[in-house]
């Protein structure tokens, strides 16, 4: 795919005292943490959400459903890296991320996040919360309606633009997640620096359904690492925008209409004046 614009964000947020911050927000014990103590050291990812793109009504079935392509890209220091792991009889996997040091070392973290296998059309593994989309209130904030979508298979689909300091020739993780693979008690997925994943629109479950939606202005929300379970960096940037308009059907049984107003990353878009 082409490559989109992406500016470079800060680096880093503040991590010292390390420990203490992680043990606050993220439920990492660091006394547990797996291949070594956290130093302070370690290079961050940052994930940047891309505002929604792709946005229209379709027809599921019999009901009409908002659609749309979703994508976060990573301009951190660091790559995102995660490696699940189970054992025999558990249908989940237990997660720890992979964070590397400017020294070339390697520290593992056990963070929430689970992944599963999810069968059907994707029929390969997912890191579950990764992203959440959502219609909400632009005055309120309220939700009025979310995607079911919950599970992703991360990877870095193309290069974004212009290069993030620390980019690979090629990504280092960019496979299918084990596709048709449902009995692997192991599985690593990311997204290297300087790299995005993208979901085209109406991939399975991406979408929102308009069935008890009234016709109106909505913030078609996206939110990267909604729960707070990865090790990120700069945290302004993790939410974007597309502020619609959607329009009754103009006959009956017909879809509802929609247009894009304007869209943001980091703070809800301010409509333009008519």
């Amino acid at each position: 795919m082409a490559s989109r614009p992406y500016r470079r964000r800060s680096p880093l947020v503040a991590l010292a005292p390390l420990g203490a911050a992680l043990v606050g927000t993220l439920g990492v014990v660091v006394s547990a943490v797996a291949g070594g103590a956290l130093t302070g050291a370690e290079l961050l990812p940052d994930l940047r959400q891309e505002p929604p793109s792709q946005v229209a009504v379709r027809r599921d079935a019999d009901r009409p459903v908002l659609v749309f392509r979703s994508a976060a890209a990573n301009v951190g220091q660091g790559p995102l890296v995660v490696n699940g792991r189970r054992e025999r009889g558990q249908r989940t996997m237990h997660a720890t991320q992979e964070l590397r040091r400017a020294d070339g070392s390697v520290v593992q973290v056990p963070i929430r996040a689970r992944l599963k296998y999810q069968p059907g059309w994707h029929s390969h593994w997912h890191l579950l919360g990764f992203n959440r989309f959502e219609l909400r209130d632009p005055a309120t904030g309220a939700r009025a309606a979310a995607s079911r979508k919950v599970g992703f298979c991360l990877g870095g689909r193309y290069q974004v633009a212009p290069e993030v300091p620390g980019t690979p020739a090629s990504p280092a993780i960019n496979h299918n997640c084990g596709r048709y693979r449902p009995g692997l008690m192991r599985m690593r997925m990311g997204i290297d620096v300087g790299y995005a994943d993208d979901y085209a629109a109406f991939v399975e479950f991406q979408y929102i359904d308009l069935t008890a939606v009234r016709p109106g202005r909505y913030l078609l929300a996206h939110e990267s690492d909604p729960n707070g379970h990865l090790m990120v960096g700069d945290r302004s940037d993790d939410t974007a925008y597309a502020l619609i308009d959607l329009t009754a059907p103009r006959r009956a049984g017909g879809l509802p209409g929609v247009s894009v107003v304007a869209t943001s990353v980091g703070i809800p878009p301010v409509a333009p004046p008519s």
